[in-house]
C-alpha cells in the first residue's frame, strides 16, 4: 500500500519525507518536495524543528500555529520560517524569544521562492493557519495543522491534516462544545466555592475567558503570568486579570490555571478541567479547539482531496486509525507512521575557496 501512494503521490508532483535527527531518531512531522511552476524544486518543512546550519536547508519552514507539539519554538528563529502574524507574536510571549522568520496576515496570500501560499483561519488558536498551494503540474496540496472550524478549506488534490481526535472507537472522539456547563459550573459556585478551571495556557485559556465575559461575568480573573500576557494580546475586552504568583493561593473567584496545577489546590476550591479527553483525575468540561471525529470525516469529504495524510499527533497510533477510517470511508489515506522515505543528514556542500 505504501508503494503505491508514493508512486500515486509522485504522479501528482509531491514527495512527502521525514528526516533523521543528529541521534538517528526522525524529526517532528514532515517535509515536502516539489517542483514550482518555474520549474524550480523545492522543499517545505511543516511544523518540525529547525536543522543545523551544517545541514542542507528546506525553502521555508512553515509553522501552523504555536502550539508546542507543533514545534514553532525552534523553527522561529530561522529566517526561512513563515507563520501568521498572531503566531509570531504567542511565539514570542511563550518563549521570550525574537521570532526571526517572515509573517503574513491570516486569510492572505504570501509568496516564497515564487510559490503563491494562500493561507486559511482554522480557529484552532488565535492566528493558526492552513497552506495551499499548487505545484508545476497545477496539482494542489492543503495543510490544515489542528483544526477546530474548516467551513472556508479550500478543495485540493494533496491533504495533509491532524487526528487528535481521529479515533473512531474512542468514545471521548465524539463531543460538541458543552458552553452550557462551563455557565453551570460558574453560576452553581460563584458567592460560595471558588472555582479553578485547569486549561492549556495558549488557546484554550482564551477561550474560556471570551467565553465567560460572554456570558456576562465580569468579576477578575485569576491567570499566571503566560496565559495572563497572552490572554491580554489575543481576547479583546478581556475584562480585569489577576496574575497568580504563588500556587495554592488565590484570591479570585475564578481561576484558570494549567492543568498540572490543579492538584496543588485544596477540597476547599471545586476544579474542573477543560477538555474533551478522558484521562485527567478531575471533572471534565467538554471544550475543544479541535474537531471531533465526525467532523474531521466530514472535513475530508467536503475537501474532497486525491490523497489524505495524516501527520498530528506525531508518533501516535490515532493517525493510523484515523487513516484507516478514511479508507473505510471511500478516501486514499495514510499516516505518517507509514512514511518509508527517510533522509539522513545531509551536509551542506561548501564551495572550495
Amino acid at each position: 500500500m505504501l508503494i503505491v501512494y508514493s508512486k500515486e503521490l509522485a504522479e501528482l508532483g509531491f514527495v512527502v519525507f521525514r528526516r533523521q535527527n543528529d541521534t538517528g531518531g526522525l524529526k517532528p512531522h514532515l517535509f515536502i518536495r516539489f517542483k514550482s511552476k518555474e520549474g524550480r524544486l523545492l522543499t517545505f518543512a511543516i511544523d518540525t524543528t529547525r536543522l543545523p546550519a551544517s545541514q542542507n536547508q528546506p525553502d521555508a519552514y512553515l509553522i501552523t500555529h504555536a502550539h508546542s507539539d507543533h514545534y514553532g519554538k525552534s523553527a522561529m528563529l530561522s529566517v526561512s520560517s513563515w507563520c501568521s502574524e498572531e503566531t509570531a507574536r504567542a511565539l514570542e510571549i511563550r518563549h521570550e524569544k525574537s521570532y526571526k522568520g517572515n509573517t503574513f496576515e491570516n486569510g492572505k496570500t504570501f509568496s516564497v521562492c515564487g510559490v503563491d501560499i494562500r493561507t486559511f483561519d482554522v480557529y484552532h488558536t488565535p492566528g493558526s493557519s492552513a497552506f495551499y498551494w499548487e505545484n508545476d503540474l497545477g496539482n494542489s496540496i492543503l495543510i490544515t495543522g489542528d483544526v477546530k472550524d474548516a467551513r472556508n478549506l479550500p478543495k485540493c488534490d494533496v491533504l495533509l491534516t491532524e487526528a487528535s481526535y481521529g479515533d473512531p472507537a474512542d468514545l471521548s472522539c465524539y463531543f460538541e462544545d458543552d458552553i452550557d456547563g462551563l455557565h453551570h459550573a460558574v453560576l452553581s459556585h460563584i458567592g460560595e466555592r471558588k472555582v479553578v478551571f485547569g486549561a492549556y495556557e495558549f488557546g484554550k485559556s482564551q477561550k474560556a475567558v471570551s467565553i465567560l465575559r460572554s456570558m456576562g461575568y465580569n468579576g477578575p480573573i485569576a491567570m499566571n503570568g503566560k496565559a495572563l500576557s497572552l490572554t491580554e494580546s489575543f481576547v479583546e475586552n478581556s475584562g480585569e486579570l489577576v496574575e497568580i504568583k504563588v500556587c495554592r493561593t488565590i484570591s479570585c473567584n475564578i481561576s484558570i490555571v494549567p492543568i498540572g496545577d490543579l492538584s496543588f489546590f485544596g477540597s476547599d476550591i471545586r476544579k474542573y478541567v477543560l477538555t474533551c479527553r478522558s484521562d485527567h483525575p478531575f471533572e471534565s468540561i467538554r471544550l475543544s479547539d479541535h474537531l471531533d471525529v465526525d467532523g474531521l470525516t466530514q472535513m475530508v469529504k467536503d475537501i474532497c482531496p486525491k490523497i489524505t495524510i495524516i501527520y498530528h499527533p506525531n508518533k501516535s497510533s490515532r493517525t493510523d486509525r484515523f487513516a484507516k477510517h478514511l479508507e473505510k470511508n471511500g478516501f486514499k489515506a495514510f499516516s505518517i507512521n507509514q512514511i518509508q522515505d527517510i533522509i539522513g543528514n545531509e551536509k551542506q556542500i561548501k564551495p572550495t575557496e
